[in-house]
């Protein structure tokens, strides 16, 4: 084949760049293709001016992503850094969660709480010790739909003081013609520990995991 002169001959064989090691077509990898073909393209039919812009904005785009994406890196590892920060501040405090569990300190009385789908006639408290026996019961008149509370004296049905530990109940609530409503129990107790999990933090409440996600109340004082 007849040379022109001036022009050297290109192996486009050694033009051929290295993707990365992760098989991701990175910024870098995307330039060294870009000069490449440049490298290795027919000096009598070169890349019109419009396919070259493109390609360069093309290298423009995937530039502005690669810097978002780690930016966005850099803020959810400062987000979870605070988030894990401000989960140590629970330790020591009592939290509230969907669920019937609940510590009980000996010769105190406990707040149980409930949330009722309609109003209610009647309501009945049954509490279990952590065998699950039925140890006492609270019986309430009407109360109204939504978030109620309810004390408990923190002694059996024979008048017994009951011994600090974790204990659970029950709500049964019926309306004006004695049919039965639904109702949300929560759990509450004393925070022990944080556990800091790969994709969720947990806090050690009566000797479970409960996700930090899930509490919805923390108070200094139950």
């Amino acid at each position: 084949m007849e040379m022109i002169p001036g022009v050297t001959s290109i192996d486009n064989s050694k033009t051929v760049t290295k993707m990365a090691d992760d098989g991701v077509l990175g910024k870098d990898d995307f330039l060294k293709l870009l000069i490449a073909q440049l490298s290795a393209q027919d000096p009598l039919d070169p890349m019109g001016a419009q396919d070259f812009s493109a390609q360069l904005a093309q290298f423009s785009g995937l530039e502005q992503m690669t810097n978002v994406n780690s930016n966005l890196e850099i803020l959810q590892k400062l987000l979870t850094a605070s988030q894990n920060t401000s989960s140590l501040n629970l330790i020591g405090k009592t939290v509230e969660s969907y669920g019937n569990a609940f510590n009980h300190s000996a010769n105190s009385s406990e707040t149980l709480s409930y949330s009722l789908a309609s109003d209610a006639e009647s309501v009945r408290i049954d509490i279990f010790d952590i065998a699950g026996s039925q140890i006492d019961t609270v019986k309430l008149g009407s109360q109204t739909q939504g978030k109620n509370t309810a004390s408990w004296d923190g002694f059996d049905k024979f008048g017994n003081s009951l011994p600090t530990g974790t204990y659970s109940y029950t709500v049964k609530a019926d309306n004006q013609a004695g049919a039965p409503i639904g109702v949300d129990t929560f759990s509450s107790g004393l925070v022990s520990d944080v556990v800091f999990g790969k994709d969720e933090t947990y806090a050690i409440v009566n000797g479970k995991e409960l996700p930090i996600s899930a509490i919805k109340r923390v108070s200094i004082n139950q």
